[in-house]
């Protein structure tokens, strides 16, 4: 695991950051995915479990070994340590479909809780930054796993990146 502190976190491909996770089921399966696709997994602010919880251990398996994992104090810390990369906020608040912005290397996209989502403030702040995964019918929000993958492989599809097997 990271250390809040590093002066700056390096460049991966793309970072997948996750603002006071409450279900440790979700953040295994993002773990998972971040395993699978090469991504860094930043765990902001308080946590709603351990990441010892079963829930969270089993729905990422045996990949946890292999997530670059870096944990933040607060917000005001994972900015810090990502400046110079493009933070992309999502929301159901948002006006900008993700489709509808550029992505390239070493941008972070960000989800809050389950329950709330991210703070307004923060979405607010992001202006353009901030975007949301177009829906249809009477659903409200996605599963926060799913909306990761959703926003995760556009951009991968976007910096099309070599994913090391066939």
């Amino acid at each position: 695991m990271g250390d809040a502190n590093e002066a700056k976190i390096r460049i991966s491909v793309i970072h997948i950051a996750l603002y006071e996770p409450e279900i440790p089921g979700n953040t295994g399966n993002i773990a998972r995915l971040a395993a699978a696709s090469g991504s860094t997994l930043h765990l902001i602010g308080r946590l709603g479990f351990s990441l010892q919880h079963p829930d969270a251990r089993r729905a990422g398996m045996d990949y946890w070994q292999h997530v670059p994992l870096h944990r933040h104090i607060n917000y005001a810390d994972f900015e810090e340590a990502m400046a110079g990369q493009r933070l992309w906020l999502f929301s159901t608040h948002a006006t900008t479909d993700h489709w509808d912005v550029e992505f390239s290397d070493g941008d972070a996209l960000v989800f809050g809780p389950e329950s709330r989502g991210l703070p307004r403030e923060l979405v607010t702040a992001a202006g353009a930054r901030a975007l949301r995964i177009p829906m249809w019918g009477d659903v409200r929000s996605l599963n926060i796993a799913s909306a990761a993958a959703v926003a995760l492989y556009e951009a991968l599809r976007q910096t099309k990146r070599d994913h090391g097997n066939s």
